[in-house]
């Protein structure tokens, strides 16, 4: 069992998406600035309330049910192809990079098919 995306996003373990989520949390903090170590810290603290900016709308999402709306996922593709610079090819980022790389194709598939990206 595991989270299965639409437009083959993700598929794999909750764990793996949320080991993702917070290998992103570390680029996105060092570009905004942020002071938490944490995914779980930033949250606490605000730093991805803006669901405005689409990296805040996958660093809040659930990681089991819920959809990207249809609207956002073009968006959320460009926002993660700008933190494939901060992703070197070294051992901590061995499977942050492909997973980026997929998100990011399912991303423009759902774009392109103006569909949501489904979460289950």
């Amino acid at each position: 069992m595991g989270l299965d995306t639409s437009f083959d996003c993700w598929h794999g373990p909750y764990s793996a998406f949320m080991r993702w989520r917070e290998a992103l949390h570390a680029i996105i903090a060092r570009r905004r600035g942020f002071a938490t170590d944490s995914l779980d810290d930033a949250w606490s603290h605000g730093h991805y309330d803006d669901q405005t900016d689409p990296l805040n709308v996958l660093m809040n999402h659930s990681d089991c049910d819920g959809e990207i709306p249809a609207a956002v996922c073009g968006p959320m593709a460009d926002a993660l192809t700008g933190l494939l610079d901060d992703m070197p090819e070294r051992a901590m980022y061995d499977y942050v990079r492909p997973a980026t790389l997929r998100f990011i194709a399912g991303l423009r598939e759902a774009a392109k098919a103006n569909a949501p990206v489904e979460f289950r």
